[in-house]
């Protein structure tokens, strides 16, 4: 429990962070009903996963003396039919996990995790190829299809003489919607668990870092946003040879003990004073926005 004295800097900081996960409910149109049903449903789920006693039955009693929902609501989204909600991890799919390999590290990769062109077949057997790197990953997918999905995303393309090229070391097209709406459904959420870790456990913080100047020139963006990219590729390429050098189903050499999931990430985000400033009387109607005349 907070003490009394951060809880209203902790809500502060929770209604920041919410507000641009707010801002696209409305622009996708997830209404302000739908969204209280979600998170109704998300507290409950969360208090029978994370706050459940050894010793004790964790009854409806508990869930609604922890979440603050009545009895009568917790036994209804207990014991009743919940909504669906999708659940897939981008990490997980069979692309995202072949271009893992390509950038791993030799032979696909060079040293530094800089992915090489690949034969899609060989004459030679222990030759580096698209076929080989799909194979090793144990998927119950075609080689062809594999390479038919990357295509198909423009992630990857195939030159006439049968070399494999990858043109994007993330499986996120420009154009697909839906890919990066589930990295929306994980991304976010780690790095909040990782500020929270360090909040809660200064003593072993985790990678927590970010450079911060508010008086950039709005006409050196393009070239900050391209340098910032180029920058960002080096270190997330260098971090899948690390992370996958300790991964146990690449490397059987690996250490042991529990399994572990690690993330490793970077990003980049800038705001002019037009995005934040509070709109005048003044100001021109936003589009779509009804007006009334006077």
């Amino acid at each position: 429990m907070l003490p009394p004295g951060l809880k209203e800097q902790f809500a502060a900081a929770i209604r920041r962070m919410l507000r641009p996960v707010v801002r696209q409910l409305v622009a996708y149109g997830v209404t302000y009903p739908a969204f209280d049903q979600m998170i109704r449903e998300l507290y409950v789920e969360t208090a029978e996963h994370d706050f459940v006693l050894s010793h004790k039955r964790l009854t409806d009693s508990r869930v609604s003396l922890m979440t603050g929902l009545n009895r009568k609501e917790i036994a209804r989204l207990r014991h009743g039919p919940r909504t669906a909600a999708a659940t897939v991890e981008v990490e997980d799919t069979a692309v995202t996990r072949v271009i893992g390999r390509w950038m791993g590290g030799p032979p696909y990769s060079d040293s530094r995790g800089r992915p090489r062109p690949l034969p899609y077949e060989s004459t030679r057997s222990r030759a580096a190829t698209f076929s080989r790197l799909v194979r090793e990953r144990g998927l119950d997918v075609p080689v062809r299809s594999i390479l038919d999905e990357l295509i198909r995303t423009d992630v990857a393309e195939i030159d006439d003489a049968g070399i494999v090229h990858l043109k994007q070391e993330a499986n996120v097209p420009a154009g697909d919607l839906e890919g990066k709406l589930t990295l929306l459904a994980s991304d976010p959420g780690e790095l909040f668990s990782t500020i929270v870790n360090n909040v809660e456990n200064p003593e072993k913080p985790w990678l927590q870092r970010k450079v911060v100047y508010d008086n950039i020139g709005a006409d050196a963006l393009e070239t900050l946003r391209e340098s910032a990219r180029a920058t960002g590729e080096e270190f997330i390429r260098r971090s899948n040879v690390l992370l996958s050098a300790n991964d146990r189903d690449r490397n059987p050499d690996a250490p042991g003990g529990d399994r572990s999931r690690v993330v490793l990430g970077v990003y980049y985000y800038e705001e002019t004073e037009g995005d934040t400033k509070t709109p005048k009387k003044s100001d021109p109607p936003l589009p779509g926005r009804i007006t009334r005349s006077r």
